[in-house]
């Protein structure tokens, strides 16, 4: 028994140093992918990191875009007003169109009655002038009807004339 004790120690003893060496591979292999796992993971960290840098400016942008998203409402509410004002203000020049041709009109028609006018005044001037020529005339004659009038009043023809 002793010798079959012994051979079975013996035959343990390379089954032994063969576990002992698989299973030294095995720790490397295991030490080796637990070192790659960890770096692996700190680089899955730094990685994280930065994507929660970039959420965070997504985040701020976002809040940009909600800003922008209100002023655009607003400006389409402008852009609403000013088409309407711009359909006001189409509907205005036409009625403007429409007065200039009357006022265009109207000017002719003054045009020409200023120039009858100019030519009246010409008229009257030269009536103007005629008068006074007359009135002169008469101041002139006032004396000799004055001394007429008297010797027709003391003229025994005129005198039952009354």
């Amino acid at each position: 028994m002793v010798a079959t004790a012994e051979r079975r120690h013996r035959g343990e003893r390379p089954l032994v140093l063969t576990g002992l060496a698989v299973g030294a591979a095995i720790l490397a292999a295991a030490s080796v992918a637990t070192v790659d796992l960890v770096s692996q993971l700190h680089a899955m960290n730094g990685q994280l990191g930065s994507v929660g840098q970039r959420l965070g400016a997504l985040d701020a942008m976002s809040r940009k875009l909600d800003r922008l998203a209100s002023m655009q409402y607003r400006l389409d509410k402008v852009d609403g007003r000013l088409v309407a004002v711009q359909g006001a203000l189409g509907k205005t020049n036409i009625k403007l169109d429409g007065t200039n041709r009357h006022l265009d009109s109207a000017l002719r028609r003054l045009g020409n009655t200023e120039s009858r006018l100019t030519s009246m005044n010409g008229q009257l001037r030269g009536m103007s002038t005629d008068m006074r020529s007359l009135d002169r005339d008469l101041r002139s004659m006032r004396g000799d009807i004055h001394t007429m009038a008297h010797k027709i009043g003391g003229s025994f023809l005129f005198r039952g004339v009354k």
